[in-house]
């Protein structure tokens, strides 16, 4: 009888070990994705590709939450519908609900909207002839045309009826933007149907804004859900993905993630005017002359020149890449803020060689004065000196200060970093009067004068906490129009500080 009870409490001795030994049951899920930027899309970082977007993160994060293991399957949009009725894969993200999806696939709460437009080759007949989409068609099956969309996606019941309606060869479907834009770029296509945020993005990143009309036809605009597999998902899974969306969206971690994609490509699409880029190298060049004053007046050699030119044109843009990791950093990306420097230094050479061969007379300037960002050869206050031609320089510099204030804030937001109100000012700080700063220390210069009299680097944080301000208030609802319009009030903002402390003459307070 004792080893019967004592054989039982074994037993249950044994019983409850492995009962709190045993692992939870493992939870996978495989989604499919296709690159669609910012939503789905692989980005190169410290020399490794990784898959991110605004949809990635956000599944990451919900997933991760509820303890599943998830797997990206990379794949186009088209087959990854097929792949989800045939049960090959449970999921997939950014569709709209529609009756053909609702026969193989479980719809998620939506968890964002998108607006299809109707994009033109730039000057098209076309587009100017379209007021409206049944136009647009109608002019397509007029002319002949051919009107591109994405394979396997939908644009809404009305839309996809009336391209439905056309003939089969004036239809086009791509697997992806790229090509698309591609196409319409060399007129093969007369329009293309996408997303209105994905174009834009394309635009940017791959150079076809002087080629595509940004003038978008608005075709249809809806909310999109994430789509699971009824072969072999469970409804569990969707009301598991549901209620974790729903914290995410109480606790702001939602928001945060948009502000992470979306931010960085409106207010790209905001700065991508010529406009924008004038101002910018404006700047640039003025920076330079003040480095190939500097150079001529302490009688540096040329490539000291180009030294202290470079620092303030560029080397701010390039400490500020630096500390943010951003990759490939700035003048990797775009050189012709360097290049216009080297023909700044040249041209000052060549400038200054003429006036010592031929013995031209030029005023040298105060060798003593270095109470500014830059060296100039005229009165250093009063309005008189704002309205003197040679102050063209001093124009110019407040121009580029202000361009490099919002270039600063541009790069904070495009590299999310947080809290947007230290770093956005600090970054347009860097960007328009760090490379000055460091000029000064290279040269060993006691005043210093932006850490030591000049009102100077303080109009950058001002007006980079007031832009970083908006889009800490909007964040990834801001309307492009509304971005464009702050950009504006802080360019001018900015410049025209910097021109009321000139004409002032103030200086920064003393510690």
């Amino acid at each position: 009888m004792l080893g019967v009870l004592l054989a039982v409490i074994c037993g249950v001795l044994v019983r409850d070990s492995l009962a709190q030994g045993a692992k939870p049951e493992e939870k996978h899920i495989t989604v499919g994705w296709y690159p669609s930027h910012p939503y789905q899309y692989l980005h190169m970082r410290h020399g490794t590709e990784s898959l991110t977007g605004l949809d990635i993160e956000l599944t990451r994060k919900i997933f991760e939450r509820r303890g599943y293991t998830v797997n990206f399957v990379a794949s186009s949009w088209a087959q990854i519908q097929k792949d989800l009725r045939d049960g090959k894969i449970d999921m997939a993200l950014g569709a709209y609900d529609i009756a053909l999806r609702q026969e193989y696939a479980l719809f998620s709460d939506p968890y964002r909207t998108e607006t299809d437009s109707a994009f033109f080759q730039s000057g098209a007949e076309i587009a100017h002839n379209s007021s409206s989409f049944a136009q647009l068609v109608e002019n397509i099956a007029t002319r002949n045309g051919q009107i591109g969309i994405l394979d396997g996606y939908s644009y809404g019941a009305k839309v996809d009826d009336a391209l439905a309606g056309l003939p089969g060869d004036r239809v086009i479907r791509y697997e992806n933007v790229e090509k698309a834009l591609q196409n319409l770029a060399d007129g093969r296509i007369d329009a293309l149907l996408s997303d209105q945020l994905f174009v834009e993005a394309a635009l940017i990143r791959d150079g076809y804004g002087d080629l595509v009309d940004r003038h978008s036809l608005p075709v249809f605009a809806g909310a999109v859900h994430a789509i699971f597999a009824k072969k072999t998902v469970d409804p569990s899974v969707v009301e598991d993905f549901n209620a974790e969306l729903n914290v995410l969206q109480k606790d702001g971690e939602y928001t945060a993630i948009q502000n992470a994609f979306i931010s960085p490509i409106r207010f790209g699409i905001a700065l991508s005017g010529i406009w924008f880029t004038a101002l910018d190298y404006l700047g640039t060049v003025a920076f330079a002359i003040s480095g190939v004053l500097l150079a001529r007046r302490e009688k540096y050699s040329i490539f000291g020149a180009f030294v202290l030119a470079a620092l303030p044109g560029v080397g701010g843009g390039v400490v500020r890449d630096l500390i943010t990791g951003r990759e490939p950093i700035g003048i990797m990306q775009a050189p012709n803020g360097v290049l216009l420097v080297i023909a700044t230094v040249l041209m000052g050479y060549l400038t200054y060689f003429v006036i010592d061969r031929f013995g031209i007379g030029a005023p040298a300037g105060d060798a003593n004065d270095t109470n500014d960002t830059i060296a100039r050869p005229v009165a250093r206050t009063g309005w008189r000196r704002i309205m003197t031609v040679g102050n063209v320089v001093e124009i110019s510099d407040a121009v580029g200060l202000a361009a490099f204030t919002v270039t600063g804030v541009y790069v904070a937001v495009t590299m999310n970093s947080t809290p947007i109100l230290l770093w956005g000012p600090i970054l347009a700080m860097l960007t328009g009067a760090g490379g000055g700063i460091i000029r000064d220390v290279v040269r060993a210069d006691k005043h210093n004068p932006a850490l030591k009299t000049s009102f100077y680097a303080e109009i950058p944080l001002l007006w980079g906490f007031t832009l970083s301000f908006f889009f800490w208030r909007h964040g990834p609802l801001a309307e492009i129009s509304d971005i464009f319009f702050a950009v504006i009030i802080t360019v001018i903002g900015a410049f025209v500080t910097r021109m009321v402390v000139l004409g002032l003459g103030l200086r920064s307070p003393r510690f």
